[in-house]
């Protein structure tokens, strides 16, 4: 009980005994003061499903696939089958109470340019999942049949910088449903008290070192608002290196992000060199490993956070993180024989995750540049062996 006195009062004061996070309130809209604050990203989608698709739907010529990316992992992503050439008129399925299921009354007709759909999404999984009631706003595509969406709302509140209560927005910038995306999601802060928000020096990235009254802060959230601090930042500093295994090929480049405990953001992308950052503990949140293989082809690799690991940095002392030095392809499947091993008719739904470092999966795989025309998302081949190891079936998977 004592350990839970205590997270408690951290969680009220901040972890340095400093001033209380404090909860900002949600606004249901698009707009701030007649200002857009909606951030728009664009759908990936394909011709064959990302996930296996149950309940009332039934594939049709020209379907488009997808998941809209809401929430803090892959896995609480939401389906959505687009259908922009449907015989009576485009058609919208989304998987809108996120149960796995696209029901008969999850599909819409699509009249317009712009719509919306309300959506519950998962915005935390541990230590309890979390869900909130959101609302999709999607778009279609000026040019060809693609769709842009975002998720309507940010908070509002006020919270103590320095010595003084400042009035403050929080965006959602990622369009994940959350409001703690370091790097990603905005903080609008009136600095100056003149009851404005100037878009050149009073709007930043989450996590970036904000300076107010002659020192340094660093704003961070919790994915709905509920708890935002702005904290000091030690002016201390120590080094960072990074290396990649001895084998690996000597041009390759890599690009990482980190998180320190304070929530600053801090990008890395160069390899066996000192950089300097300030004293704390950090973890990697993504990685980006680009090579090019014997044929010319770019291949770039993005890593994700799946269990986070803290790398402490000291004043004047060098820290070396090792990346990509250990790596495990670990394989789940289900079928829809619950009661026991897969039997033949039934189907088998397999998910292999490539895990790095123990800390981090691969989320996705391109082959070409960002701007070739002929770039694709590498894909992985699997295979279902009879236990004479003759193939008795094969599927593709991506990584995202």
């Amino acid at each position: 009980m004592g350990s839970l006195l205590l997270l408690a009062a951290v969680l009220a004061t901040g972890d340095d005994g400093g001033p209380p996070a404090v909860a900002m309130e949600f606004k249901d809209s698009a707009t701030f003061e007649g200002r857009t604050v909606a951030q728009y990203r664009t759908l990936e989608l394909r011709d064959a499903p990302v996930r296996p698709i149950e309940g009332d739907f039934h594939a049709t010529p020209g379907d488009r696939f997808g998941v809209v990316p809401v929430g803090p992992r892959p896995e609480t992503a939401l389906t959505i089958v687009w259908r922009p050439k449907a015989a009576d008129g485009p058609e919208l399925w989304l998987d809108a109470n996120g149960d796995g299921h696209l029901a008969a009354d999850e599909r819409r007709a699509v009249p317009d340019k712009e719509f919306e759909v309300p959506a519950t999404i998962t915005v935390e999984e541990k230590p309890t999942p979390r869900r909130v009631e959101r609302t999709l706003l999607f778009r279609r595509s000026t040019l060809g049949d693609g769709l842009r969406y975002a998720v309507r709302g940010y908070a509002q509140g006020t919270f103590l910088l320095g010595e003084a209560q400042r009035p403050a927005l929080i965006l959602d910038g990622n369009a994940d449903g959350c409001l703690n995306t370091v790097g990603q999601d905005r903080v609008w802060i009136d600095l100056d008290g003149n009851g404005r928000f100037d878009p050149l020096t009073e709007q930043f990235p989450l996590g970036k070192p904000i300076a107010a009254g002659g020192e340094t802060y660093v704003v961070r959230s919790d994915p709905l608002a509920e708890a935002v601090l702005a904290r000091p930042r030690s002016a201390a500093q120590g080094t960072l290196r990074l290396t990649l295994p001895a084998h690996q090929d000597p041009t390759a480049r890599i690009s990482v992000e980190l998180i320190s405990d304070l929530g600053e953001l801090v990008l890395i992308d160069r390899l066996d060199e000192p950089v300097a950052v300030p004293v704390g503990k950090y973890c990697v949140s993504w990685l980006k490993l680009e090579m090019t293989d014997v044929s010319g082809q770019l291949w770039t690799y993005s890593f994700h956070v799946d269990r986070p690991r803290n790398h402490a940095v000291r004043k004047d002392e060098e820290t070396t993180l090792a990346m990509l030095g250990k790596l495990a392809l670990n394989v789940a499947f289900d079928s829809t024989n619950s009661g026991g091993p897969p039997k033949p008719g039934d189907t088998v739904t397999v998910s292999p995750r490539l895990v790095a470092d123990d800390c981090l999966y691969l989320s996705s795989s391109t082959v070409g540049g960002e701007f070739d025309a002929r770039a694709a998302e590498g894909s992985a081949e699997v295979f279902l062996l009879a236990a004479d190891g003759k193939i008795i079936n094969r599927g593709i998977t991506g990584f995202s």
